[in-house]
């Protein structure tokens, strides 16, 4: 065998071991005042921004990835914004310049959760879907290793949420965790019922829905059942809180307000179609889609319509709300800005694939992602 093939079995040989090994995420770590770590902002999952935003916008820049995403979010910690995708990677790149600063690779399984940054500590699940359980990861990006990989039963397919410097999150055997930063568990509490619904928290209480059509409150410092309300069918959206009322859609295509302290429901309303979008909210209304495609505005108080648009696909990410805008993620290959007060489509974002991520504005830039794994930063312009 001559030397140049040798030297080209292996050249092929080592891009296949580099291509299956995991690669380095690896910055000086800066203390952020002001993050965006998890899905919503907020533990009650707030979608809100008090900004009054154009009607125009301009690319800032655009990245590529390797795989889809899930209905997640990108996470900010200083300059460094964080996203996971379908084929089990955590990329993270330059907030200013979009420049990939490192990524994270584990081909066995997938990333569906928003990845949340402490301090130099990068925190995510990665469900393996064969062996049906999830690695808890704990990822030091100041050192470039892993200091801790957490084994546990079931798959993680809902977000994390970050309570008193802890996380609790939720898996789809109906487990849910409290750990600190260290990976010591604080409490694990069994409901036994599949959950893939996003869990939100308010006032010491994490509320989640399940496949039973049940919404569950667990006390977030010790994990103990304080209410299970069978409500209608199954809920695999996501649950918002907003001043001790939650509000949720389920498989009915009904939107639900349900008292916070004892579970009982408010009011409902239907849209006549599968809900799996989070809603989002403001000072006066819900703002919600479903699989039919069609988005809402209802009043929080009463639960009466202000204003129905179809957009004649599927609207299944949860929308960014602001003073004056609504920036909406839709299937059918676009982003649309929408004016709040009457849902009057005012501006589009073409895309060349399904909107994905719900969009993210943090530090006067608005961050979307589409199929198949491209995030944008987009400038709105006066």
């Amino acid at each position: 065998m001559g030397f140049l093939k040798l030297k080209l079995i292996f050249i092929s040989l080592l891009l296949i071991i580099t291509g299956c090994g995991r690669s380095i995420i690896k910055y000086t770590a800066v203390e952020d005042k002001d993050p965006f770590q998890i899905f919503g902002r907020t533990p009650a999952r707030e979608f809100f921004v008090s900004v009054d935003l154009s009607d125009s916008l301009v690319l800032k820049w655009e990245s590529d990835m390797y795989g889809s995403f899930p209905n997640s979010s990108v996470s900010i910690y200083e300059n460094l914004v964080f996203i996971n995708d379908l084929s089990g990677r955590i990329y993270c790149y330059n907030i200013e310049t979009g420049k990939q600063v490192g990524k994270l690779k584990y081909s066995k399984g997938a990333v569906l959760s928003t990845p949340l940054p402490f301090r130099s500590l990068l925190i995510f699940p990665v469900a393996r879907e064969k062996e049906n359980y999830t690695e808890l990861v704990y990822y030091d990006y100041v050192n470039g290793k892993e200091i801790e990989l957490i084994e546990l039963p079931g798959r993680v397919l809902t977000n994390l949420l970050l309570v008193d410097d802890e996380i609790i999150f939720t898996t789809e055997i109906g487990t849910v965790y409290r750990y600190n930063l260290l990976g010591d568990r604080i409490w694990e509490t069994h409901t036994r019922v599949p959950t893939r619904c996003n869990p939100a928290f308010e006032n010491d209480l994490i509320v989640f829905g399940n496949d039973n059509g049940e919404i569950i409150a667990l006390k977030a410092s010790n994990g103990d059942s304080v209410y299970v309300s069978k409500i209608g069918n199954g809920f695999q959206g996501g649950v918002t809180i907003d001043s001790g009322i939650i509000y949720t859609g389920n498989e009915n295509g009904n939107l639900y307000a349900i008292n916070l302290n004892d579970g009982g429901v408010i009011w409902q309303f239907e849209t006549d179609s599968r809900i799996v979008m989070t809603p989002a909210y403001d000072s006066e209304n819900i703002y919600l889609g479903n699989l039919s495609g069609n988005f809402f505005s209802i009043n929080k108080k009463t639960g009466k319509k202000n204003w129905q648009i179809n957009f004649k696909g599927v609207l299944n990410s949860t929308p960014l709300v602001t003073n004056n805008k609504i920036i909406l993620p839709d299937v059918l290959f676009a982003v649309h800005v929408l004016n709040k007060n009457d849902g009057e489509v005012v501006n589009s974002i073409e895309l060349e694939g399904r909107a994905k991520l719900s969009p993210v504005y943090h530090r006067n830039l608005l961050f979307i992602g589409f199929d198949a794994g491209i995030i944008r930063a987009y400038e709105f312009i006066e």
